[in-house]
């Protein structure tokens, strides 16, 4: 098996008071296993289209307990989080908080799992546009302010502590258990005709509002949007490894239209399927053995 490199390459970096911005960068195989602890409190943010999504589980904790891990998160100093991931380029936005910015944010209370589990999928459009900022500021080291790096960096700060006091009171969500997401999962899997939320629903045995409302409390996502990324997912896979047509891939990945298909694959990872394939062909090239 090959051995995978977990140390990430650090592309631009900026150090303010407190802490310090990061971007950083990782070239993975196709598909990647990983267990990974920090010793700092970190917030990070993928970054499109060299992001992934991933599903995790706290090795310490609840090995046997997996949820999504989605473009911002958090890495809560101490902890183990485990998980699988696709490969390939992956670059991230990295906000890392010092020992006493860490204390006032995190607070002396134990993490237990449910919180945990809300930090790795944190959907907070405030948190996420002071991050886009940031990687702006961070991302152009020519024009960069400092003042603006420091302001930036303690406004995340605070937008942080309102997340982790959000979290702590909502730790009691309503979420799928993990026999009804395993029959959601396997019946999305299945290569047959895209499931209806109603017939979901049914599989779970509750209504097709509160599978809605309980998917998303787990995943972060609609029942829809998550069907439609495992089936870019399926394509991702054909167009990489296989010289399969098109329009078949269209077919395969559950598509009636092949218009509808490279649009939904664009709006995943911001290429058309022809672009994601030639950059796929030129990393397996550049990855391939050179003659001596």
């Amino acid at each position: 098996m090959e051995s995978v490199d977990f140390t990430a390459q650090v592309m631009e970096s900026c150090v303010v008071r407190g802490g310090r911005f990061e971007l950083v960068e990782w070239h993975w195989p196709d598909i990647v296993s990983f267990e990974r602890s920090e010793t700092q409190l970190m917030l990070e943010m993928s970054l499109p289209p060299m992001g992934a999504d991933a599903s995790a589980y706290f090795a310490d904790i609840a090995p046997d307990r997996r949820c999504f891990m989605g473009a911002l998160f958090v890495r809560h100093p101490g902890v183990t989080v485990g998980g699988r991931s696709e490969g390939g380029q992956i670059r991230v936005l990295r906000c890392v908080f010092d020992d006493a910015n860490t204390a006032a944010i995190i607070g002396e209370r134990e993490p237990t799992l449910s919180f945990l589990q809300g930090l790795l999928n944190i959907r907070n459009e405030a948190l996420r546009s002071l991050m886009r900022l940031s990687h702006q500021e961070l991302a152009h080291p020519l024009d960069r302010s400092q003042e603006s790096m420091e302001a930036l960096f303690t406004l995340v700060g605070v937008e942080l502590r309102r997340v982790f006091h959000h979290a702590a009171g909502s730790e009691t969500a309503s979420r799928l258990a993990p026999w009804q997401f395993r029959r959601v999962r396997e019946r999305i899997e299945l290569e047959a005709h895209v499931p209806s939320v109603a017939e979901l629903a049914d599989l779970c045995g509750i209504s097709p509002r509160h599978l809605h409302r309980q998917f998303i409390a787990l995943t972060g996502k609609t029942v829809s949007a998550y069907i439609e990324a495992y089936r870019i997912e399926q394509a991702k896979c054909l167009l990489s490894r296989t010289e399969v047509p098109m329009k078949q891939i269209a077919e395969q990945a559950g598509f009636a239209h092949g218009n509808s298909f490279a649009r939904a694959f664009r709006r995943a990872t911001g290429l058309s399927p022809r672009e994601f394939r030639q950059r796929s062909c030129a990393i397996v090239a550049q990855r391939a053995p050179q003659p001596q």
